[in-house]
């Protein structure tokens, strides 16, 4: 997906910015394809897949042809990830994908200006050149990084596998997520119809609410957020406080929500977390929440625009373009409820 930090981050030689990878995808692959997109001299957009069995190779290759010329792509450095083979340095695992991708690319106006392998991205890692066997190196620790200081600098956090990414999502116990959803059948049941400014400004407080709760969310609130969010008129105007100060607040409510609401409705929360992580360009957390968003509502509408959206690599600032959009309606929104909860619009 697109590389989204506020300024560009300067790397001294190519072993710092193969160490970089994990910081710019959210977590250190392995047995996967990383695509560093070049674009004047700048890394503007990374995607990583799993490594495909040999009778996929050119599925792959016009898979990647897609975002590459939304991006109007010219040049990329292929790095594969995975154990050694036994026959290294001369021939280095998965050369005919390499090959492959060359020449499916190359035909699209796509040039590989440079191909890798590496078997982990651990400290002193020793990286070799499909292209040029004489062209090698080791990487220095990724931890320490020009690029693992800005990335936590922005309050990201860099799992050791997309296992542990998915983890932080894990669903609440079945126990637990049943007993949410009779009570959310209980309140859709004797509720009246629901307010959309009233059900947004419930929103909005819990969010306000995140930097000093201590301990989780009770039932009781869980079951409201989840009310609220199922309306669609109130989920939308949510994405509006992505372009707020309370940005990261409202992300941690949406992965709270995310592990705790009962299906379908989690999808709304799992939604909105996807959307979050996109455009702050956390790709790996968004591809994550899309996950559970289809698990919890499969065919859900956004889940498949989103879904598309990061597919065809839209850039972060678009998206972040849109948020903006959203925070009109959620004003609106809110001025609707602002006289009976004497609170001010955001």
């Amino acid at each position: 997906m697109p590389t989204a930090f506020p300024t560009p981050v300067r790397v001294r030689d190519v072993s710092e910015l193969y160490a970089a990878i994990p910081h710019l995808i959210g977590f250190h692959p392995a047995d996967s394809l990383v695509v560093l997109v070049l674009k004047d001299n700048l890394v503007s957009m990374t995607m990583r897949v799993d490594l495909p069995r040999p009778r996929h190779r050119g599925f792959l290759a016009a898979q990647l042809e897609v975002p590459l010329r939304e991006q109007g792509a010219s040049e990329v450095v292929l790095v594969v990830v995975c154990a050694p083979s036994e026959h290294i340095p001369e021939n280095l695992p998965h050369g005919p994908l390499v090959t492959t991708l060359r020449n499916t690319l190359g035909c699209s106006g796509v040039d590989v200006v440079e191909a890798v392998w590496l078997p982990s991205f651990q400290k002193d890692a020793r990286w070799l050149c499909y292209l040029d066997l004489d062209c090698h190196g080791t990487l220095p620790d990724p931890e320490l990084s020009a690029l693992a200081a800005a990335s936590a600098h922005e309050g990201n956090v860099t799992f050791e596998s997309r296992a542990a990414m998915a983890a932080i999502a894990a669903l609440d116990s079945p126990e637990a997520l049943e007993r949410r959803s009779a009570l959310l059948d209980e309140l859709m049941a004797s509720a009246g119809e629901p307010d959309p400014g009233t059900e947004l400004r419930r929103v909005r407080e819990a969010i306000d609410a995140v930097a000093e709760r201590r301990g989780p969310l009770p039932d009781a609130e869980i079951v409201a957020l989840a009310r609220a969010l199922a309306q669609p008129e109130v989920r939308d105007a949510s994405m509006g406080f992505a372009a707020l100060p309370v940005a990261r607040l409202a992300e941690r409510l949406w992965l709270e929500l995310t592990r705790t609401c009962p299906a379908p409705e989690r999808a709304e929360a799992a939604c909105l977390l996807a959307f979050y992580a996109y455009q702050r360009g956390d790709g790996g957390l968004a591809s994550i929440a899309l996950d559970a968003a289809e698990d919890a509502c499969p065919g859900h509408s956004l889940t498949k625009l989103l879904r598309a959206a990061a597919s065809a690599a839209f850039p972060p600032a678009e998206m972040r373009a849109l948020s903006r959009k959203y925070l009109d309606n959620a004003r609106q929104l809110l001025r609707s409820a602002q006289s009976s909860s004497g609170r001010s619009q955001p």
